[in-house]
Formats: structure tokens, sequence, C-alpha cells
């Protein structure tokens, strides 16, 4: 009986870059049976360098990210910005796993980002599919047995033909869900985006949002562990984190938040203090929950700081394009990256809420000197009140505001400017003549009206056109509330952030809990040119 561990990277994550990521440093420090004895390095230390063993064989293998393999500069740019080739990775995942699985071993699943969902949908492909029995094929044989049951079985779900299986053969048969192999799934920061960004609407009738899409984010009931590393400080939209939902009772599933950004918590930057917090994790769980090995030597050099570098990830891999967004081409390219607060649990130092990391705490309550306090928070009881300030240059104002469910009074005073055209928290609406903002506003709100049509047609209510301003059914520069406390539904569809428009002033009900955030309504890309702040009082009236 032995074990396989299959590690899926992320989107153009390979292992030769200078800065690895946690699925390839997790790689790089397993045992593997194949290759390993005593560590070189450690020469006569028996303690560090000889490899503890249960007598189990441990075989592992490495995948590459998508946009890595070949195609050159357009292949990297579609398998890195349209998801082409996640297809060919599950089942290139599915081939080592099928060639090398024997009744008894049992598998273990890991992946990072865009590699995080192929780990899920290469577990959900054993347990619709099976394992194909490979002995008695050559190779070309082997290859279309699995591409037909990747096509007519686990791409059409339950519309599969039941004949699907006629003439397979199986090690593990997908009839038998309860003795399904896989024993753990362990997953850094799973993103939702597999396609092109929904927030860019036109591109949906390129790319289907449901092509690449999770078409159930339940946790097979029948896969032994789950862990799931998620980041708290990631703002993407295109990189919002699909969890597991609708955990039923006696599930071993962990999903836990980290400081940091998508890439702090699943590697790829050269400072790894964050990002090592979240690897020292998955190795201590994968270890305790299913016994898998790792090199000693290897395992010591990983040193996790609670306190590391918060980093902009649009510097990082995506950042190539940075030099892009100033000055000019900035408003028609943000919409690429929209920034969208995630919805995170509440940090209250007075609580022990099992899914926030303990480096959560850490940093919350001594924060680095080099970016003062980390998410501060504050709750309300029926009656109080809280004011906070908000700026018209922030696209997101962190307002530290943690809205429990129930009945809430907002109200607003000050003035900001847009460019030149000052107003208070309730906007501005209608024609002044001789000011070219204005006609601007004008021809982006005749833009609008196409955006708002378009939603209605395709269904997608994210959908956002180049130069429209962020509510087109509220005025300019009036002020919008959001509460970051959408949910993803067991089929995958995703629910939107709570929208409150207080203007100078409203009453709302907020129906989940999450942090409240607040900007001004104004288009994407034209932050800079704004001015000013506005006052917001919150008082919780029940």
């Amino acid at each position: 009986m032995r074990r396989l561990v299959m590690c899926c990277d992320g989107t153009w994550n390979t292992p030769g870059q200078l800065a690895p990521t946690n699925v390839r440093r997790l790689y790089s420090a397993l045992v593997d049976s194949a290759t390993d004895g005593p560590d070189p390095t450690d020469g006569q230390d028996t303690t560090d360098g000889e490899i503890a063993t249960d007598g189990r064989e441990q075989l592992t293998r490495y995948q590459p990210g998508v946009g890595t393999v070949s195609g050159g500069l357009f292949g990297w740019l579609l398998g890195g910005a349209a998801g082409v080739g996640l297809s060919s990775d599950v089942m290139d995942a599915y081939h080592w796993l099928t060639t090398t699985y024997r009744p008894g071993d049992t598998i273990a699943l890991f992946g990072f980002s865009r590699g995080a969902f192929t780990a899920r949908s290469l577990a959900g492909m054993i347990a619709a599919c099976g394992l194909i029995d490979t002995t008695c094929l050559d190779e070309a044989a082997t290859w279309r047995q699995i591409r037909h049951a990747y096509q007519q079985r686990y791409r059409r779900g339950p519309d599969a033909d039941p004949s699907w299986s006629d003439g397979l053969r199986f090690t593990y048969h997908p009839e038998h869900p309860d003795r399904i192999p896989v024993d753990f799934i362990g997953v850094w920061d799973t993103v939702g985006a597999l396609g092109v960004p929904d927030t860019l609407g036109w591109t949906n009738l390129l790319d289907p949002p449901t092509r690449y899409a999770f078409h159930n984010v339940k946790f097979n009931p029948h896969v032994r562990h789950g862990r799931h590393a998620v980041a708290l400080d990631e703002q993407r939209a295109p990189f919002t984190p699909t969890l597991w939902s609708d955990l039923e009772p006696g599930q071993d599933v962990k999903q836990v938040w980290f400081p940091g950004s998508h890439m702090d918590v699943g590697g790829g930057h050269p400072q790894t203090g964050l990002s090592d917090g979240a690897l020292h994790w998955m190795i201590d769980e994968s270890r305790t929950a299913i016994g898998l090995e790792f090199r000693n030597a290897v395992e010591k050099q990983i040193e996790p700081d609670p306190l590391g570098m918060v980093h902009d990830d649009n510097q990082g891999i995506y950042g190539l394009l940075e030099p892009l967004y100033e000055p000019l081409l900035r408003s028609m390219l943000e919409p690429f990256m929209e920034p969208r607060p995630r919805a995170t649990p509440v940090i209250d130092k007075y609580e022990n809420n099992a899914s926030l990391h303990p480096s959560v705490y850490t940093r919350h309550e001594r924060p680095p000197i080099t970016s003062g306090p980390y998410r501060s928070t504050r709750t309300l009881a029926p009656g109080e009140s809280a004011t906070v300030g908000v700026s018209a240059r922030d696209p997101w104002n962190w307002t530290g505001l943690y809205l429990d469910v129930g009945e809430y009074a907002f109200a607003a005073t000050g003035e900001w400017t847009d460019l030149s055209i000052a107003s208070g928290p309730a906007g501005t609406t209608g024609w002044r003549r001789f000011h070219p903002r204005e006609a601007f506003r004008l021809a982006s709100t005749v833009l609008g009206q196409g955006e708002r049509l378009f939603r209605r047609v395709t269904g997608n209510p994210q959908a956002n056109f180049l130069l429209t301003r962020r509510d087109e059914n509220e005025p300019w520069m009036s002020l919008i509330g959001v509460v970051a406390n959408d949910a993803i539904a067991l089929e995958g569809a995703q629910a939107l952030h709570e929208r409150i428009a207080i203007g100078a002033g409203t009453n709302h009900r907020v129906c989940r809990s999450g942090y409240l955030y607040a900007f001004a309504n104004d288009a994407w890309g034209f932050y800079g040119n704004n001015r000013g702040d506005v006052h917001l009082t919150v008082t919780r009236t029940q």
C-alpha cells in the first residue's frame, strides 16, 4: 500500500522560477521512495539526515501551472489570462495517477491558485470516472480512454450517458464512492475566476463563464481530509476565493485564513515570511492527518514570520502589465484587475476563531512598524455609533466596522471633488454647461445605459464597461457602502457583496454579516483626480 502525492502549481508557475510557490516547495520537501535515501547534506547527522519511514512507499509528482509548457508567448498569455490548458492539466494529472495507482494505494492532492482548481477538479474526476485500468493498454489507447472519460462523464456531470463506461476496466470503480482512494486534498487560495474575469463583460461572449467554473463546490463526503489556506488581504476581483461549502457534520475539513495577498499565502515572492506560515501549516496538517513524510533537513528551512511583508501581487507575475497602467492606459486596463475586498471572518481578539490562523491575531495585536495597524476592527452594539472618514481617492475605503446582521442608520457629511466638480455625499446629477468633466460624464452615462442592457441580456450582473461609473443606478460621486459578505452557492454560483446606496443618509438592514467598505461612485481608473473626504456615521438601530 503506497502513498501517491500529486502537486499542481498555479498560473505561470514552474520549478525554475526564482521564487517558487508553496506547491513546488512542498514537493521538494516530500520524501520520494523512488529517489530518496539519507540526505547527503547532513553527512553523518542521522537526526536530521536519515529519512524516517513507516514502511509505506511514497511516490510524488509535480505539475507546472497553466501557461508554462508550450505555445510560446501566445500560449503563455492564453494560459495565464484565460485559463486555456486547465482541462489538459486535469487530464495530465489523472494520467499519472491512473497509470501509477494500484488497489490499496492512497492519494493526496495539493495545489495553489488555478493549480488548486486542478487538484479539486482532479478529485472530482476520480469520484465521477474512477481510475481506469491501463495495464493492457498502450499509450495511445490510454489517452483515448482518459479523454473519453473526461468528456463523456466528468464534463457532462449528471447528464452523462449511463453507457459512458462500457468497455472500460477500472482499478477503482466509481460505483463505490465510499472506497475513493483520495485521502487528502490540500490547497492554497483556490480562485474562482478560471476564465476571463466576469467584470470585463463583453469577453464572456468569447469565454463562457461556465467553461472553467466549479460546477459543485461541496467537499466530497468520502474524501477523508481537506485543508484550504486562504488569503485575508487579496483584493483583485479575478482572484475571488472559492471555498468548500455546505460541509456535512463530521467531515475533517479546515479552511483557515492567513495574513497576506494571494501569493503571500501560496508562495511566489522572494520574501517568504508569510507564505512560510501557510506552508508550515499545510505540512503539519498533512503529516498529522495521513502520515505524509518530509525530509527533515529541507523542512527546517521553512521560517514563518507573521510580521512579514504583505505584497501587492500586481507587482508580481500579473504585474508584468503594471508599467502600462500609468498614466494613459490605466482607465482602460483597471477593469481587468478591478479591486474587490473578500468576505472574511471578523477579527476579535477576545474570541478564538478557528478559521483564523494564530498569525492573524499576532499581526493584529502587534502590527509591524512598516505598515501600521493591521485590520483594526470594531463591532456595534444596538444604539452604538461610530464615525469614519471616506476618501474620494480610495476605490475601497476600509472602515474597520464589522456589521452583524441587523438594522443600521447611515448619515454622511462633508464635501469632495471630482476634478473640479464639488459635491456632497449625495453626489451630482444634471448638466453643467462648459465643463469638460460634465461632457465626459454625459457620454459615460449613455455608455452606462448600454452596460445595464448588456447585463440583462447576458445575465452577468458584474459586467463592467470601460469608463462607466461603478453603480449606474446612483449619481456620480455619491457615497456607496458595501458589506463584504458574498457567498458561494452549492452549484458554484456566486452571490454578490451587499451594496448600500448611502448618499447623504439612509437606513438599511444588513442581511449577512461582513466588513463595511465605502467609496465615491466614480469610474474605474479615475480616482486619482478626486480630492477631499466625507465623514460617515453608522448607528446600529436594532
